[in-house]
């Protein structure tokens, strides 16, 4: 990941919402002055209009002021605003870009135009002005069904791993992959609970978490561990912590307690797996950037027992290029939620993660003819990233649907 490319994006997203919240503050003032004309009821109404507006942007400020980092959950009222914030923030910001799309293309015909002759059309003026009007509502409706529904309304996608040179015994081995959960006040454990029941059914071979288990506190480890303790595979389950496991400093506790409950934490670790008469190895590496990564180590440790296929769960896919030259065959990996927010359906919609990285979600491929590798893996490495399950920031999700993915290991 380039992070000083992610905070310019960040930085260009929120100064275009904090010009879009001027640019409907003058307006919405402008139209109280118009139609209202008594002026202490005019005023009244101005200072709601202003209280509003801060109010909106409170969540900003806090999260300005303390950030990911902070081990305390956030108040109440905060949390609270925080629904109302993102229909807002994500409202505001499309009905303000369309009213000023709507003004700017009027300007545009009246430059253009002919001077009329005749007396302007009033009705067609006004009817042309309703009609943007209604336009303008419609992102507030797109986002409040992506805090109300599209956030908990998850997706079972079905995946194949293609692999050259499988092993029959490895064909057919079917791993869930379940990521950034976020277990906090808008993941509650009955909630993850679903998630379990829902993996359940799928009677994996295999399950992979890939980290971010906690949202911010230490207070959310307990319920987190309990409820995926439910989780049941053939071989076993197998998980690598993530950024904001190591920011609540619960990683070591996630840990500990994951194996208290026959979860595998790979900490720059790897595993074996007896399939039939082939070895299946599973590696996992800390955080690329708040961890210890140390993927060399976890290679040593996977050189005792060398398997047939090797498979690295990574929190951050960025990875990949390195563990495709080492000769790993597939990374499973997670942390962009696929942007939350997308401008259309499909793994390639433009979302802000699509501007970060080039590993948003969905199933990349590398071949080695075009990598120096080092390592002793003869497939083509392949990489799946998630969109996850939980939210992060805003409790929004927009054309991206929390996701579990089954993915199916095949000869190709």
């Amino acid at each position: 990941m380039d992070f000083p490319r992610a905070l310019v994006v960040l930085f260009l997203f929120l100064l275009v919402y904090l010009a879009s919240q001027f640019y409907l503050f003058f307006r919405i003032r402008r139209y109280l002055h118009i139609r209202v004309q008594n002026q202490k009821r005019q005023a009244f109404l101005s200072v709601i209009e202003a209280g509003f507006f801060l109010l909106m942007l409170f969540p900003l400020v806090w999260r300005a002021l303390y950030g990911y980092h902070s081990q305390e959950p956030s108040p109440w009222f905060v949390r609270s605003l925080s629904g109302v914030f993102a229909v807002w923030g994500f409202g505001s910001t499309g009905c303000a870009l369309i009213l000023l799309g709507g003004n700017v293309f009027q300007r545009l015909i009246l430059f253009f135009s002919p001077r009329p002759v005749a007396a302007p059309d009033l009705q067609r003026r006004d009817f042309l002005k309703k009609s943007v009007g209604l336009v303008a509502a419609a992102p507030f409706i797109i986002s409040g069904y992506g805090v109300l529904l599209g956030r908990r309304r998850f997706e079972i996608e079905y995946f194949d791993l293609p692999l050259n040179g499988l092993p029959s015994a490895l064909s057919q081995v079917s791993i869930v992959h379940l990521t950034d959960i976020h277990v906090g006040p808008f993941m509650p454990a009955e909630e993850l609970a679903a998630y379990v029941e829902a993996v359940n059914r799928l009677d994996p071979d295999i399950i992979a978490l890939t980290g971010d288990f906690v949202s911010a506190s230490l207070d959310e480890i307990a319920p987190c561990v309990d409820t995926l303790a439910g989780l049941k595979a053939r071989y076993g389950i197998f998980a690598c912590m993530g950024n904001h496991d190591v920011y609540a400093r619960a990683d070591k506790e996630l840990t500990r307690q994951f194996g208290q409950k026959g979860v595998r934490v790979l900490r720059n670790d790897a595993t074996s797996l007896q399939i039939g008469n082939t070895t299946l190895n599973i590696l996992g590496i800390d955080d690329l950037r708040w961890g210890r990564p140390d993927l060399p180590r976890a290679l040593e440790i996977d050189k005792r027992k060398p398997g047939e296929v090797q498979l690295l769960l990574s929190h951050r896919p960025e990875i990949f290029p390195e563990a495709a030259r080492k000769g790993l065959d597939v990374v499973l990996s997670g942390h962009y939620h696929g942007g939350q927010v997308k401008l259309g359906s499909g793994p390639e919609a433009l979302s802000v993660a699509r501007l970060i990285t080039p590993y948003a979600e969905g199933l990349f491929h590398l071949s080695r003819r075009r990598l120096n590798t080092s390592g002793p893996g003869t497939n083509d490495a392949m990489l799946f990233v998630s969109r996850g399950i939980g939210i992060t920031g805003l409790p929004i999700r927009i054309n991206c649907p929390p996701q579990i993915a089954h993915l199916t290991l095949r000869k190709a």
